[in-house]
């Protein structure tokens, strides 16, 4: 047999085997590279729910927080000015209504120092840097849960106005026991409306109604007229807390209902046997 005839058909089933090999190295590649990739996420810790039974301890006893708006209306920022008694930190669940869907924000505060303060986005952001911001916010609740030597939550209400292209000069807490009348504060773009768990110390007089305070994005200044519900009838008189000091002003009344022209402040209540 011819040698060059043996070898002929070996070298083409060698070179066959070859093309095929390269063939398939070369579709398995491009099926590699054509394959959609994997999506890569980041997941936000689990939120924990606040569980413990809410405004268990007495006003009296209850930290002074405020809810108050940016100029950019893009952010909040949750203050907590003081509490009487001791805790080392505060968890909080803002929710609020942003048009017809309820959004949220959480998280912790270490409380090392007073006033703590912590900014919260009315809007999220992805990993990428890329936010979107939440619309048409109208306020919602406020849950906080106190860690200390003993622990407690609070959860109050909080209004938020938008004064943009508005002549609005009245303005209510979400229980509507607390109606300010003012064109000084409808001058102002962002204002909040908070039922604040508690109140500064050296007050005189017995509290007889829920604290309440006016934050705005601008500093407050004017007057009002305003009226607030007490818890009782009696000798009331509305107390103004401007960040420093206390300040009384002469109040009408009727029945429960407590009213007076008041110097725009940080925060009121109603006392009885002041006077």
């Amino acid at each position: 047999m011819n040698m060059e005839t043996f070898k002929k058909p070996q070298v083409l089933a060698v070179i066959g085997l070859l093309i095929a090999v390269a063939i398939g190295g070369a579709v398995f590649a491009f099926s590699r590279s054509s394959a959609p990739a994997e999506e890569i996420t980041n997941e936000k810790p689990a939120k924990r729910k606040i569980t413990e039974p809410v405004n268990q301890i007495d006003v009296s006893e209850r930290p002074y927080v405020e809810i108050v708006p940016l100029a950019d209306g893009r952010n909040l920022d949750l203050v907590v000015h003081a509490v009487k008694k001791d805790a080392s930190s505060v968890e909080y669940e803002l929710e609020y209504q942003a048009g017809t869907l309820l959004q949220g924000a959480f998280g912790l505060i270490e409380l090392q120092s007073f006033p703590s303060t912590t900014r919260l986005l009315l809007g999220s952001c992805s990993a990428g840097g890329a936010c979107t911001y939440h619309e048409d916010v109208q306020g919602g609740t406020l849950v906080l849960r106190f860690e200390g030597p003993e622990t407690y939550a609070l959860k109050q209400e909080w209004r938020y106005f938008d004064n943009y292209g508005n002549t609005q000069s009245e303005f209510a807490s979400k229980d509507a026991k607390f109606q300010v009348e003012s064109t000084a504060l409808g001058k102002q773009r962002f204002v909040i409306i908070y039922n604040s768990p508690g109140y500064p110390e050296g007050l005189e007089g017995t509290v007889v109604s829920d604290p309440y305070t006016i934050s705005s994005s601008s500093t407050l200044s004017g007057t009002a007229e305003l009226t607030m519900r007490a818890t009782e009838e009696g000798d009331l008189t509305i107390m103004g807390y401007d960040g420093t000091d206390w300040q009384s002003f002469e109040t009408t009344t009727d029945g429960k209902t407590a009213t007076a022209t008041v110097d725009l402040m940080k925060l009121y209540v109603v006392t009885k046997g002041l006077r």
